[in-house]
């Protein structure tokens, strides 16, 4: 088999975030994982109303599914365990079937109000519980994002991981990739501008970067460079 290439006119599109692409496609390891994380995100999108799920048996029956995954339900049932072991997907219980959601605010909001019992989806509905993920080190993010690290960069990094806690370097390195902003001063100025407004909530604390002099003279063609 082959693709015949894209063809021509007027095509439905799907809108992915740049996030799948920057962050969780790199971190799996497995094709089978890869293509029912992507046709998972591609039914939810042609789903209307809240919340989206789709069902196991959904996905059991879907032809298209199945057939990139050489209509093998062990190849159907590690692909799932894996998207949702590195949290690409929620899963929940209800009435003996499973239901996959993309790990979106909605989503999580939606089974948050579910646990809570705020909100009742089905009879007998239970949250899966996820394992915690370790979040990935400052310097494995500038790989991933950046690119080769440099004894100079190296040293900006380690500076910034004393002084920014894990979730707010990750979400900055996000916030770059979305906006197609792929550098180490892009991100640090996020960073910055994060503690002095206090716009994100985990910064609460005053950062000692913001009483630093500017840099002039020779160093400071040094520092626009990264």
């Amino acid at each position: 088999m082959k693709f015949d290439g894209i063809p021509a006119g007027q095509l439905k599109m799907t809108g992915v975030p740049n996030v799948v692409f920057s962050e969780l496609l790199p971190m799996m390891d497995d094709v089978a994982q890869v293509k029912v994380t992507l046709h998972i995100f591609y039914l939810l999108s042609q789903k209307k109303g809240s919340p989206r799920y789709v069902t196991l048996e959904e996905l059991r029956a879907d032809t298209t599914l199945m057939q990139g995954l050489e209509f093998k339900k062990e190849n159907l049932t590690r692909g799932l365990q894996k998207a949702v072991a590195c949290h690409a997907l929620l899963l929940a219980e209800a009435d003996g079937a499973e239901w996959y959601f993309f790990n979106t605010p909605e989503s999580v909001r939606v089974l948050d109000k579910v646990t809570k019992g705020e909100l009742k989806l089905a009879a007998d509905l239970r949250v899966v519980p996820q394992e915690p993920q370790p979040l990935p080190n400052i310097y494995k993010l500038y790989e991933q994002h950046i690119g080769a690290l440099s004894p100079i960069i190296v040293d900006e990094l380690k500076e910034a991981e004393t002084e920014y806690p894990p979730e707010i370097i990750m979400d900055a390195f996000r916030s770059a990739a979305e906006n197609n902003k792929r550098s180490w001063r892009y991100v640090n100025k996020i960073l910055l501008d994060w503690t002095r407004s206090n716009k994100h909530e985990k910064t609460s604390r005053t950062s000692t970067r913001e009483r630093r002099p500017s840099i002039t003279g020779k160093l400071a063609d040094v520092a626009k460079s990264k």
